[in-house]
């Protein structure tokens, strides 16, 4: 045989055996879409074709209208609603169900009357479900719950320390958070312990009074009692937002400038603490000496000031996770008719070099979500 047919030959072959590929990637694919599995795009399965045939009919012609009100406009609750669109999207694709989304936070940071108007408003909408997380005081907004879910507006907390209070006495229907032992303090205590090796001096960057800061320092406490060489020797106020946190950092590391540990509550304050160490001069954590400074949330923000080696590390406390899950809480529940668990957790956990890549993917991908 000479050269030339073989190589003919040899290309009929291999024209052949690539259209056997393309033909089974084509049918693999086709089966995907039929069963609904892929037409979101994402990983998150549940179910085969003839669970989504049951689970379309029964969300057939039905709209769901959900709201969610945050205590305040932030990098972080815009994760939450991320998170909330990716899910939102993937009921849309998978069962037909219609949602309509209206999302509010007060106009001045924790402004409770603020919501208890928008909460009341969307009541008398008829609205399905209310996405709230507030700083108001916990029997007074508990009042406000009843009088909504009476009307037949289902309320979620979410992002709320629910360690807090008895499980018997909250009103809402379930609340969405995360149990990472009183709202990531005590995994930031132990964390900064174990790094110290249980020595050191402590500033304390704090929020606003209420449920959030409260819980967290009672976990950060709990965790250093048992390492009598970590004193919290000074605290100030950064009421949540990051010049304020800059600004009280300054004032703690000018009558502290020998600091092991700044904890800003909450990341905004702690990357404004990031701001005052740079400021004055002095040296980030390098694993063995330095300023160690701690935040809580897990921020785009955060997750680049950890590669940069200036927040030395954080708290995701899953706000991609929160948005999901209360979103398909509200589904199986209304649509669905499941009753579902009082308190949902979603994992947690602590994010510094080692780990902040597989992070902040995930928080990347939900925040390229928009809903449809």
């Amino acid at each position: 045989m000479s050269f030339r047919k073989m190589s003919m030959k040899l290309l009929i072959i291999f024209v052949l055996i690539a259209s056997l590929i393309m033909s089974g990637c084509k049918s693999k694919n086709e089966t995907a879409s039929s069963s609904g599995t892929a037409s979101s795009g994402t990983a998150y399965q549940w179910g085969d074709g003839n669970f989504e045939k049951f689970v379309r009919e029964q969300a057939k012609g039905k709209t769901l209208k959900i709201g969610f009100t945050p205590p305040a406009a932030s990098e972080f609750y815009d994760i939450i609603q991320h998170g909330a669109n990716t899910m939102m999207n993937e009921l849309s694709d998978r069962f037909g169900v219609k949602i309509e989304f209206e999302m509010s936070a007060p106009s001045e940071h924790q402004s409770v009357e603020s919501q208890v108007a928008t909460i009341e408003n969307w009541t008398s909408k008829g609205f399905d479900a209310i996405l709230v997380s507030s700083a108001g005081d916990f029997d007074s907004m508990n009042a406000v719950y009843e009088k909504a879910m009476k009307q037949g507006t289902s309320i979620f907390m979410f992002n709320m320390p629910a360690e807090m209070w008895d499980e018997k006495d909250l009103k809402a229907t379930s609340v969405i958070s995360y149990n990472n032992h009183y709202q990531a303090g005590y995994l930031v205590g132990q964390y900064a312990a174990k790094k110290l090796k249980g020595k050191g001096k402590v500033l304390l960057v704090w929020g606003l009074p209420g449920h959030w800061s409260t819980s967290r320092k009672a976990g950060f406490l709990e965790a250093i009692k048992k390492y009598p060489d970590m004193k919290v020797v000074g605290e100030q106020r950064g009421d949540y937002v990051r010049d304020k946190g800059m600004q009280a950092a300054e004032n703690l590391i000018q009558a502290h400038p020998d600091v092991d540990l700044i904890y800003g509550e909450n990341e905004e304050m702690a990357l404004g603490a990031v701001q005052a160490v740079e400021a004055r001069g002095l040296k980030f954590w390098d694993g063995k000496k330095g300023i160690m400074v701690i935040g809580a949330d897990g921020l785009q923000s955060g997750f680049d000031s950890i590669r940069e080696g200036k927040l030395t590390a954080t708290v995701n406390v899953g706000p991609v996770d929160m948005g999901r899950e209360f979103i398909k809480s509200v589904f199986m529940t209304k649509i669905l008719g499941y009753s579902i668990d009082k308190i949902q957790n979603v994992p947690t956990v602590i994010v510094d070099k080692t780990n902040v890549d597989a992070v902040e993917a995930y928080t990347t991908w939900a925040l390229k979500s928009e809903f449809k």
